[in-house]
């Protein structure tokens, strides 16, 4: 109870060391210690570059790939297979077991809501003190699973916002209906703001941003004002394969950019409050990141370090293992939980080698060589540190 207490305080100040608590304190003095051990092995396993780690303090599930809409950046849109699998509530088990991870999200292709074991889910990771998250696109928060999921809310519930306007929403998440989802939003964040849900929880608005909801901006911030409590990201959508051939169209181009900075300084000139001067900037510093790279362009190689693979790990409804959500259209499949027990995948010779090759070769890693993440930073900063490691 009192880690319990301690966790919502931080919440409700809105403290950076809000999330870092939620991780580590696993709800006694005895979890926290073990915890803090596993994150001492796991800094001293990154700094040697070991390339048969610790088992990850991360899980990503895809608990289900089924999913009732079609969104037009989603890459099950071009993945063979979708609509097909889930992960059930024993397997869930036996992975959460072996890996006693700190925190686990539980998101994909799909939508979880689908999953008809999410809540069983859910209570597991509860019970175990273990960090949770899960996104929904709002379809099903309605009726009984409206009550089922303010009783097990995740300490993170991700709301899929892709479109502040009747017409953007609906041409990005195809087949949605944005009337209905809003609403549904709106009772979940009632709910949870009228006290009516798991405590300690937070929610979050996640925004795609892309061509169709480049200009949402200020229709954006009047809905986002409009959810009570609740808090806003920003992710631009960009081209993850070698060859830019897939969701082309839906990355700005050049002039689209050039066109929302000048809308978006007349905006911020007129602004009433500084929230929405700031949520106007955030929107433009995020547009900026395409300035560089026109629509349809091949996605520039990035070099920059990347740990992931030292501390998460992604497993797809199917069983498959990769090192992270980003490598589904590629062929770095480390393994299957439905084969191989998780650790043996973990730190079996398929791992070893990508971890390997990450370190010395990313340059020429499908998937890996467009990704924009870069934790040269976070390594200078344990490198710093390497005497109490």
């Amino acid at each position: 109870m009192l880690f319990r207490l301690v966790g919502v305080l931080l919440a409700r100040l809105n403290s950076p060391l809000a999330y870092p608590w939620r991780c580590l304190s696993g709800g006694s003095f005895r979890a926290l210690a073990q915890r803090l051990i596993r994150v001492r092995g796991l800094a001293g396993d990154i700094l040697r570059i070991n390339l048969a780690p610790g088992l990850p303090v991360r899980v990503q599930m895809e608990t289900t790939d089924h999913c009732n809409l079609k969104c037009i950046m989603c890459t099950r849109e071009v993945l063979p297979g979708m609509n097909s699998s889930s992960i059930s509530i024993e397997t869930f088990r036996e992975v959460v077991e072996q890996t006693e991870p700190f925190y686990v999200t539980m998101n994909g292709l799909g939508e979880p809501l689908l999953d008809k074991t999410i809540f069983d889910k859910l209570e597991l990771l509860h019970a175990k003190g273990i960090m949770s998250s899960m996104p929904t696109n709002g379809t099903y928060i309605r009726r009984e699973k409206l009550d089922r999921l303010a009783q097990n809310l995740p300490d993170i519930l991700q709301l899929s916002i892709d479109g502040a306007t009747k017409g953007s929403f609906e041409g990005i998440r195809k087949m949605g209906d944005f009337t209905k989802i809003v609403e549904s939003y709106r009772a979940i964040a009632r709910r949870r703001a009228d006290g009516q849900s798991r405590a300690g929880t937070s929610i979050r608005i996640l925004c795609a941003l892309q061509k169709k909801n480049l200009f949402d901006f200020r229709e954006m911030f009047t809905l986002f004002k409009s959810l009570p409590d609740v808090t806003f990201s920003l992710v631009p959508v960009f081209q993850y394969d070698a060859d830019g051939v897939h969701f082309k169209d839906v990355v700005p181009d050049r002039a689209d950019v050039i066109r929302l900075r000048t809308e978006i300084d007349e905006a911020i000139a007129t602004a009433k409050t500084q929230d929405e001067k700031d949520f106007y900037s955030a929107w433009r510093n995020a547009a900026d990141g395409w300035m560089d790279a026109g629509r349809g362009a091949k996605p520039k190689a990035h070099c920059g370090s990347c740990t992931i693979p030292w501390y998460s790990t992604y497993i797809d409804a199917k069983g498959r293992v990769y090192p992270c959500c980003y490598l589904t259209e590629t062929d770095h499949v480390m393994g299957n939980i439905h084969e191989r027990p998780f650790e043996q995948v973990w730190r079996g010779e398929r791992y070893r080698d990508f971890r390997r090759r990450l370190v010395r070769d990313r340059a020429n890693l499908a998937g890996c060589k467009t990704c924009p993440r870069n934790d040269d930073r976070l390594l200078k900063t344990l490198g710093r540190l390497r005497p109490a490691l």
